[in-house]
């Protein structure tokens, strides 16, 4: 080429990815500036207001609405008028009407609207309490109930106890005294209301023994009695021991027999006349012989009173059992 100068040619090939985006977000982003200021543009408006500006604000925008009843017209204020204070009046020609009292939706004082700081309600404030008669007990209340509810079934415990062991003395007593042959030996029966439960004793004499002399052999009248004991209690529930005693006279035999083996010996008697009288078996704890270590009459060991036979109808709980059962 003239004058030795190289032109170079650039192509460039446009691949269609630099095309202009389309114009909706701009509308977008518009409304929603137009928004936010016109948002804060009413946020300043209150702020720079005064009181005075602000009732007439509230005041345009309450709504106003007739619920009037009666004549007038038929249109929507039905012949009223409404005054530049917002009050009902009849117009010329128009029937008087009642008018009802409707809210004022804020129209008497629009700022307690804005503001709930200036309305004077108190607040409803509602106290619930139980009166005195019913107010929950104390710990120290159900203590003290809980004690006397336990005492009060401890005491009737101990009052059905008494009413059945009277109700047993007086029909043994009374079985006595309607059989003859026990009519002179009513007072060897002893009857005792001790911690443990009933005791009953059968008390040998001089002129009445209970057995054979030196030995277990219950005599005739003695079987009675104890027939007549173990019919009375065989309804019962409660545990029922059987003891021997002696008086203090040496007893011995060639093959050393002596008072413990014949109070063992006699109680064991006695056990078996009960179960013939119908006494269940299971009812029976304890059979033992105490030859004279327990006198009935300490200061007179020889006495024949201390030979005798102990009964002991046990309460459940020594001292606080009811008595259970009966006849």
């Amino acid at each position: 080429m003239a004058g030795g100068q190289t032109i170079i040619i650039k192509k460039v090939e446009d691949d269609g990815h630099h095309e202009h985006h389309g114009g909706g977000w701009k509308v977008a982003y518009a409304d929603f500036m137009t928004a936010m200021m016109a948002f804060f543009l009413l946020l300043w408006i209150l702020a720079a207001s005064d009181e005075e500006k602000l009732e007439g604000l509230a005041e345009y925008f309450t709504p106003s609405m007739s619920m009037l009843r009666g004549g007038g017209s038929e249109g929507v204020l039905r012949g009223q008028i409404v005054d530049m204070a917002g009050d009902m009046q009849a117009s010329e020609g128009a029937p008087p009407v009642d008018v009802p009292d409707l809210p004022d939706f804020g129209t008497n004082d629009p700022l307690k609207a804005f503001d709930s700081r200036l309305r004077d309600e108190e607040p409803q404030v509602v106290i619930e309490y139980l009166p005195a008669d019913e107010a929950p007990p104390s710990a120290e209340d159900l203590r003290t109930k809980a004690m006397a509810d336990a005492a009060s079934q401890v005491q009737a415990a101990l009052d059905r106890r008494d009413a059945e062991l009277d109700a047993i003395e007086a029909e043994i007593a009374d079985r006595i005294a309607e059989t003859p042959e026990l009519a002179d030996i009513g007072d060897n029966l002893r009857l005792d209301r001790t911690p443990e439960g009933l005791l009953m004793q059968i008390l040998d004499e001089d002129e009445r023994p209970m057995f054979a002399t030196g030995s277990a052999r219950i005599v005739p009248q003695t079987r009675a009695l104890i027939e007549i004991v173990g019919e009375t209690i065989r309804d019962m529930t409660h545990d029922l021991t059987i003891s021997g005693h002696t008086d203090s006279l040496p007893f011995a035999r060639q093959n050393d027999y002596g008072n413990w083996e014949l109070s063992s010996d006699r109680a064991n008697a006695t056990r078996r006349a009960l179960l013939d009288a119908g006494l269940p078996p299971e009812r029976i704890s304890r059979v033992s012989g105490l030859a004279d270590t327990q006198p009935l009459f300490p200061d007179r060991p020889e006495a024949p009173q201390n030979r005798r036979i102990g009964l002991l109808l046990q309460y459940p709980e020594p001292g606080l059992g009811a008595v259970e059962g009966g006849r």
